[in-house]
């Protein structure tokens, strides 16, 4: 009993310390790596959701935010599985993480994506969780508006990269099933989980 009670306090206190955060890091927000728990996970499902709502016929080739250490990049990598690579020299499309916002169980991704059209556009992906689960797409947020193509990002060297990882599992694409949807504002439109748009 005491074990369970000394447990879930263990995981509202570091809930608590993933709130109200943001990366890349923003001036008087706490501060968080792109491999801090539950970033990897969010980051790899937040561009599988994009790819699959935004251009599901383009490669997933993915390019994460400046200055993330390149354990973090492994991890995505190997969270999205067969099918999805980094972006390298030479590549011209991408689906690129902008901004992660977590706030407990909750994250919003900004993802830059290119359009079958050919120009690039915003999509943010509202996901819902909790610290030591997995945090689960449940809609998207269109903008719609043109946004500029968004430059290649190098994998930095970090204290983690010098330690052996474990390779995480790949993850299952997220399920159909139907998630609440949320009204957008007038930038932007919803879509859940189902596909249905809220716009």
């Amino acid at each position: 009993m005491l074990r369970t009670i000394a447990t879930s306090v263990l995981v509202l206190s570091l809930a608590a310390c993933a709130s109200m955060a943001t990366y890349p890091p923003v001036d008087g927000k706490p501060t968080m790596s792109g491999s801090t728990p539950p970033l990897p996970q969010i980051m790899a499902s937040s561009l599988r959701y994009a790819h699959q709502r935004g251009n599901p016929g383009a490669p997933l080739v993915f390019n994460l935010p400046p200055d993330t250490i390149r354990a973090a990049w492994a991890d995505v990598e190997r969270r999205l599985g067969d099918g999805a690579r980094p972006m390298a020299e030479g590549d011209k499309d991408a689906f690129t993480v902008k901004q992660i916002r977590l706030n407990g169980g909750k994250a919003e991704v900004d993802v830059v994506y290119p359009t079958p059209v050919g120009v690039y556009q915003m999509l943010t992906v509202h996901l819902e969780g909790y610290y030591g689960g997995e945090y689960r797409p449940m809609f998207v947020q269109r903008w719609l508006v043109p946004v500029d193509q968004l430059q290649r990002n190098e994998p930095v060297l970090g204290s983690l990269d010098e330690k052996p990882m474990v390779a995480a599992p790949a993850e299952e694409a997220p399920a159909g099933e139907a998630a609440d949807t949320q009204g957008g504002d007038e930038n932007g439109s919803t879509e859940s989980a189902d596909g249905s748009s809220g716009e």
